[in-house]
């Protein structure tokens, strides 16, 4: 009871100071509304803080598995093709053999055509298939990203409609 007549008497002194004639009460009130608005922003900061911490973990996740993914693509791809220089190698160590067994140009002339042949009908296969690899390794790897990219956009048109409300 002692603490509300003080406060009254305050409220009292307050106005008879009061030069502009407001009520000290209507400020005060003000002052409540700042402190509640700013309470308010406070909260939604904070809020909004979380959010782009999440968001942040979640991005730099999905970029780990990004590159994850794209390191074992790259590793698959240069095993296929350090096996298919194996493969070319040895192909040409047969070659080699043949060639120093022929006992006409005309059959050296066909051997090393055949070679040709071969070599290039498999560098073209090979090259395809390894293409194919790095289109599969690029869709694969990009899928993390492309889900956070649409996950960013939705929280972003949310954010824009209920800013709007």
């Amino acid at each position: 009871m002692l603490q509300c007549k003080k406060s009254v008497s305050k409220l009292r002194l307050a106005l008879l100071r009061s030069k502009s004639g407001v009520c000290p009460m209507k400020e005060y009130m003000n002052t409540q509304q700042i402190e509640t608005n700013m309470k308010k922003v406070f909260e939604q900061s904070s809020k909004n803080m979380e959010d782009m911490t999440s968001m942040t973990k979640e991005n730099v996740e999905a970029f780990v598995q990004t590159m994850t993914i794209a390191s074992k693509g790259m590793e698959e791809m240069m095993a296929e093709m350090m096996s298919f220089t194996k493969q070319q190698a040895d192909d040409f160590a047969k070659v080699v053999k043949e060639v120093s067994t022929v006992k006409s140009v005309e059959d050296l002339v066909n051997q090393q055509s055949t070679f040709t042949k071969q070599t290039f009908e498999a560098y073209v296969e090979e090259m395809t298939k390894v293409g194919d690899m790095m289109i599969a390794t690029t869709k694969d790897a990009m899928e993390p990203l492309n889900a956070r990219m649409n996950a960013m956009s939705d929280h972003m048109s949310s954010a824009m409609n209920n800013a709007q409300v």
